[in-house]
């Protein structure tokens, strides 16, 4: 136990996507890159949802918006896990794919890692 807590908590290095068993990876420029290549619509689609102006309407648009970023979800586990998309559509459950991306993130310190880079960024004069 290391002190105040801190590191204490173990990623799983091993889960299960549907029936079969994949290693949780480390992000290395090269899978970050393949991740780029596939991922070409969230970005986008966050901030139409975001954006959009009354009720009706962002309903609407987060509905479509998840429709459509499930495609992309798909495309990040099957790369991530280098498991075939099509497998993962048909054989992977929704517990399983947010468990997975879960333990990308905290394997990976994402989190650590994107508050860094934010601190990288010049401040804006008010």
């Amino acid at each position: 136990m290391s002190l105040f807590g801190i590191g204490t908590k173990k990623v799983s290095s091993e889960l299960t996507l549907g029936d079969k068993t994949v290693q949780v990876p480390k992000l290395t420029p090269v899978k970050w890159k393949e991740l780029f290549e596939v991922v070409d619509r969230l970005p986008h689609l966050f901030f139409t949802v975001l954006s959009t102006n009354g009720q009706d309407d962002f309903a609407a648009t987060l509905v479509a918006a998840i429709n459509l970023a499930m495609d992309e979800v798909v495309k990040v586990v099957a790369v991530l896990s280098g498991l075939d998309k099509d497998y993962v559509q048909e054989n992977v459950g929704t517990d399983e794919i947010v468990e997975f991306l879960i333990a990308v993130v905290e394997k990976n310190r994402l989190q650590s890692v994107a508050k860094n880079l934010r601190s990288l960024l010049p401040k804006t004069a008010k």
